[in-house]
């Protein structure tokens, strides 16, 4: 089923990516990524939280995404990794319940922040794009 975004900026998208810490250093050395799903605001998304306002439905996509990631971590004790990013609406492919597969690489530039799933607690940590390459060593 497809269905159109309604694209709450005129050139971005919010979108969040759980991936491993393996990925997101190539992603680093590389500075752009092939990947497949991207979570985000679709329409069924917005028309299933309806109450809600853009900054909670940005927070339900986050958390939904970091309970992913944590299924990409290689131990208990790891974070689970989220990259916010910004895509244009030309990189949105196929749109589902509540993400969206990619139609191009993503690039580092994109990239807005990391949050951190830690097992146990509610809230993600936030990282600011600039401090991921510093901290990634601690996210093992």
């Amino acid at each position: 089923m497809n269905f159109h975004l309604k694209i709450y900026y005129d050139w971005v998208v919010r979108t969040y990516l759980p991936l491993s810490h393996k990925q997101l250093e190539t992603f680093l050395e590389a500075k752009t990524l092939d990947c497949e799903i991207l979570f985000a605001p679709t329409a069924l998304f917005q028309e299933e939280n309806s109450d809600c306002d853009e900054e909670e439905l940005e927070y339900l996509l986050s958390a939904i995404a970091g309970e992913n990631a944590l299924d990409l971590c290689l131990t208990q004790s790891a974070p689970g990794i989220v990259l916010a990013l910004d895509i244009t609406p030309e990189q949105i492919g196929e749109e589902y319940a509540d993400h969206i597969r990619v139609a191009s690489a993503i690039i580092w530039e994109q990239v807005q922040c990391a949050l951190l799933a830690i097992r146990g607690e509610e809230e993600l940590a936030w990282f600011a794009q600039q401090e991921i390459e510093q901290h990634l060593s601690e996210w093992k």
